[in-house]
């Protein structure tokens, strides 16, 4: 690897949640950063940092490689994560053509290590005794999931291009993250349906529950000591609803009762939703998939990003103080 100051990496998606906290990353070890950003993006997230800025979109393939001839690295952190619309084709260009596009230009141009940006949810989940890991395959019915199954194709787009020694590549996969700077708000929107609530419905399932700044530190050991062709799951702690809902509740000391929703219930209400989104073609935010989701405790382990690239983890009551008073001061609560 060359001297780091004068090492320039391009980060994708480097003013969402994650993206933000890998460019602070970055910068902080003496790496020059360029950011590839599209036109009138928030750029709330990136202010007064000293990056180098590139004007233009992931879906385009000059853009990219205009960007990527500039650059040594690349982190690929951009992708669509709205759940609605749920069809793959909503996500083919923003999540899948746009790592086709980074992965050509990175052999093109010589990049020296590409970090893909994936998700957890690429494998399958465990329980908090068993938890998922690198090993554990995806959950077939999340094809039905238009996000998660255009993450597992660009997931494999990349890796195959590993094996045909295209390039030097690392896949990284976060859990759901929480943390500052998240200015969308995007997964901190699980704080606003909690907070001020007096009654608090929460589903069977859990989730596994990654502070945003640690992952993005993981995301950059990855570029610096990650083995290429190699997954790495970056996660924190495994809580069901009603747990990580107790540790909001002690940050912002409010008494909310807490009810349990039935899966019955939340399935045939994802059931609906996907006949709201097929025959009448309007956005829905619980389909039939997400419904399953949030009945399954979604538990995953980073023991093997924990043993070669030295990640840790933060407890969850750590980063739900970070981000609430994030929140509190920039007046989103």
């Amino acid at each position: 690897m060359k001297e780091q100051k004068n090492t320039r990496v391009l980060v994708t998606g480097a003013n969402g949640l994650l993206g933000a906290h890998v460019v602070r990353c970055l910068l902080s070890k003496g790496y020059r950063v360029l950011v590839l950003v599209r036109k009138g993006s928030n750029l709330k997230a990136l202010e007064g940092l000293s990056v180098d800025w590139f004007e233009g979109n992931v879906t385009d393939k000059k853009d990219v490689e205009q960007a990527v001839k500039q650059s040594d690295f690349i982190i690929h952190a951009a992708a669509r994560t709205t759940q609605s619309p749920s069809s793959l084709e909503a996500y083919r260009e923003a999540n899948i053509n746009s790592t086709k596009y980074l992965v050509e230009a990175a052999e093109k141009f010589g990049i020296q290590r590409m970090v893909y940006v994936s998700t957890a949810n690429c494998f399958g989940n465990g329980s908090k005794e068993h938890p998922g890991n690198e090993n554990t395959p995806f959950i077939p019915w999340l094809k039905k999931s238009g996000y998660a199954y255009s993450k597992l194709l660009a997931q494999q787009l990349v890796l195959e291009s590993v094996r045909q020694k295209k390039v030097n590549a690392v896949i990284v996969n976060p859990t759901f993250l929480i943390g500052e700077n998240d200015v969308k708000p995007s997964s901190g929107e699980v704080f606003l349906h909690v907070i001020n609530k007096r009654l608090v419905f929460y589903p069977p399932g859990g989730k596994n529950f990654v502070d945003a700044a640690l992952a993005a530190e993981g995301v950059v050991a990855a570029l610096e000591k990650g083995r290429s062709g190699e997954c790495y799951l970056l996660t924190g702690e495994n809580l069901s609803y009603p747990e990580f809902f107790e540790k909001v509740m002690l940050v912002t000391q409010q008494r909310s009762v807490f009810v349990p929703i039935p899966s019955w219930l939340l399935k045939c209400a994802g059931f609906a939703g996907d006949l709201l989104e097929k025959y009448l073609k309007l956005p829905v935010r619980l389909t039939g998939v997400n419904a399953g989701m949030l009945c399954l405790g979604n538990y995953f382990t980073s023991e093997k990003a924990a043993n070669e690239l030295g990640f840790r983890e933060l407890p969850v009551q750590e980063s739900v103080e970070k981000a609430i008073l994030w929140f509190q001061k920039n007046n989103y609560l």
